[in-house]
């Protein structure tokens, strides 16, 4: 009786996290469609968390049953669990740095590689050598050094707590992400599972974390612009509120950038080719800002790159970093070559948010007609 109750508990608790993933997945399949990392990484961490509710019941239903069939049962879904545990922890990771916009080094992508791919050939080996975990004549589960895979996972999940404090610390108010949303309740599941004994817990706390990560996601949404991901207009208000509130320690940089000759490639190659100017200039200025602002759209071709600085040389090697990636593309690129103005001002706390953009734009315009007046000049020099 024992054993059927908590094959009971196992059921229901997978099952509430099947349903759940479920609902998430038939709410948000327009998220699905839209490209980009964010979202791919996402849909990863709800799949693999998909399958870990699913395989959980059917290790505990076969574990200790007589056969053949079990036993191919029981190898098999205890293997693959380790498996999607293992990736729903690494996509969580990858999702936050995308989200934050954290540059990865080269070492730690390295490590981040070669730990999934040693957890790939452990859970292969262990078909031939049971070194993770082992089946006995009663086709029971048996663990043996199962905890290289929860160092694995918990060390994931460290990695991400690592990234998301980097992230706050360099990028102060601009970096804002409600993690206690994912972590919460993982945490809970986990105790639990350690407190009781014959429960699975934790894939159906992970899917209340996804249904937390999905439901920040949809309120930021309002603020995000719809083609670059870029936030909106709209969000200069939310930055201006929270400005107020830390007026004394506030220390932030805006980098206008304008697209020169943005109608023209609009005129010449299409509205679609002028999207992917778009999505591309974006892209580079996440790459420029990384762990230290956020980017606004705020006009069909104009953004500003908010920073958490006022040192010269970092808003100097932001502006850098944005025109190197600008003359990489343009060497690859046959067809047009981008070309940017850029200017860059202190935000002053004390005065208000459309002073900042009427100040900077003001700028922008001195910046425009240097361009503009440098380029006719050009013109006649060739033509002369």
């Amino acid at each position: 009786m024992e054993q059927t109750f908590e094959l009971t508990a196992v059921y229901a608790t997978n099952l509430f996290g099947i349903v759940l993933l479920g609902v998430l997945l038939a709410g948000n399949v327009w998220r699905f469609h839209e490209r980009g990392a964010e979202n791919a990484f996402l849909q990863l961490l709800l799949l693999f968390t998909f399958c870990t509710c699913v395989l959980d019941p059917i290790a505990y239903t076969a574990d200790g049953r007589p056969g053949t069939i079990a036993r191919i049962f029981v190898y098999g879904s205890n293997g693959l669990l380790y498996l999607t545990n293992m990736f729903s922890c690494f996509f969580w990771l990858l999702f936050l740095a995308e989200h934050m916009n954290f540059r990865f080094s080269s070492i730690h992508r390295n490590i981040l590689g070669f730990t999934v791919v040693t957890g790939l050939v452990l859970v292969i080996l262990n078909n031939f050598v049971p070194i993770i975990f082992d089946i006995s004549a009663n086709n029971v589960y048996v663990r043996k050094y199962f905890w290289i895979y929860t160092i694995i996972d918990y060390g994931f999940l460290l990695d991400s707590l690592i990234i998301y404090f980097i992230c706050k610390h360099k990028g102060g108010i601009l970096k804002a992400f409600p993690i206690w949303i994912y972590f919460f309740p993982l945490i809970a599941g986990t105790i639990a599972q350690s407190l009781f004994y014959g429960i699975s817990a934790i894939s159906a706390c992970t899917a209340i974390s996804i249904a937390g990560v999905f439901a920040s996601l949809h309120s930021e949404r309002v603020f995000r612009d719809r083609l670059t991901g870029a936030y909106n207009y709209t969000y200069l208000e939310i930055l201006e509120r929270d400005y107020k509130k830390k007026q004394k320690k506030l220390q932030v940089s805006g980098i206008l950038v304008n697209i020169n000759n943005f109608k023209k490639i609009n005129l010449d190659y299409g509205r679609f080719t002028g999207n992917k100017v778009l999505v591309k200039m974006t892209k580079i200025l996440n790459r420029a800002v990384g762990e230290l602002g956020i980017i606004v759209r705020y006009s069909g071709d104009e953004f500003i790159a908010f920073i958490n600085t006022t040192n010269e040389m970092a808003v100097s090697m932001c502006i850098t970093r944005i025109k190197t990636s600008l003359n990489e593309i343009n060497t690859f690129s046959n067809s047009y070559k981008l070309s940017t103005c850029i200017c860059s001002q202190s935000y002053d706390p004390s005065k208000s948010m459309n002073d900042f953009v009427d100040e900077i734009t003001r700028s922008m315009q001195e910046e425009k007609t240097s361009y503009y007046t440098q380029l006719q000049y050009s013109h006649r020099e060739a033509n002369g």
